[in-house]
């Protein structure tokens, strides 16, 4: 008598549903196969997750795939990012996907841990997890004072470049450094 519950015709039937089930939220890729990928959330966000520029910029990355329906104006810093690295891109039609996963950056191998996290995690999340203030996110693109500048670098240097320090013409001109802003007015 055959204890196993589900046939092997059954069992292929039901490994083929998964693996369609798989490919269909992460945009038609297997998840094996996935280094990183982005929530439509965080793509419309404005924000440019560098995690994925960087793994756009290795030689173990294939290509990036994004969904269709978002607007080009939040995927564009990624295509743009493509197109200058020289890395395949693709836009995926939302018709036969599932969930929220917006980009995923592909791997040329898969990998072997099917336990390892894969959609990045918030920034906000991120950046008080280290410390440091959320308003860093909403000031991206800003001048910040050495004190705050010097805490970026040490302790999320990938986002260095999203800033700049504040020089003494900056200061003499009564720039300020936004985050210490936002200090004073909470104190």
């Amino acid at each position: 008598m055959n204890d196993n519950i589900i046939d092997k015709p059954n069992a292929a039937k039901l490994n083929f549903l998964k693996a369609t089930a798989e490919r269909s939220f992460y945009l038609d890729e297997f998840k094996e196969n996935i280094i990183l990928a982005l929530t439509d959330k965080q793509i419309m966000s404005g924000i440019i997750y560098q995690e994925v520029i960087v793994e756009m910029k290795k030689e173990t990355t294939a290509r990036v795939k994004m969904r269709r329906d978002i607007p080009l104006k939040s995927l564009q810093p990624y295509i743009m990012a493509a197109e200058k690295i020289g890395l395949q891109y693709t836009l995926v039609d939302a018709l036969d996907t599932q969930g929220d996963i917006g980009l995923v950056v592909v791997s040329k191998e898969a990998f072997d841990d099917d336990k390892r996290q894969i959609v990045v995690e918030d920034l906000e999340e991120k950046f008080e997890k280290v410390g440091l203030n959320k308003e860093y996110i909403r000031k991206l693109g800003a001048k910040l004072c050495k004190k705050h500048y010097k805490l970026l670098v040490e302790k999320m240097p990938t986002y260095k470049d999203q800033f700049e320090e504040l020089t003494l013409f900056d200061r003499l001109f009564g720039k300020e450094c936004p985050i210490c802003k936002v200090e004073r007015e909470k104190n």
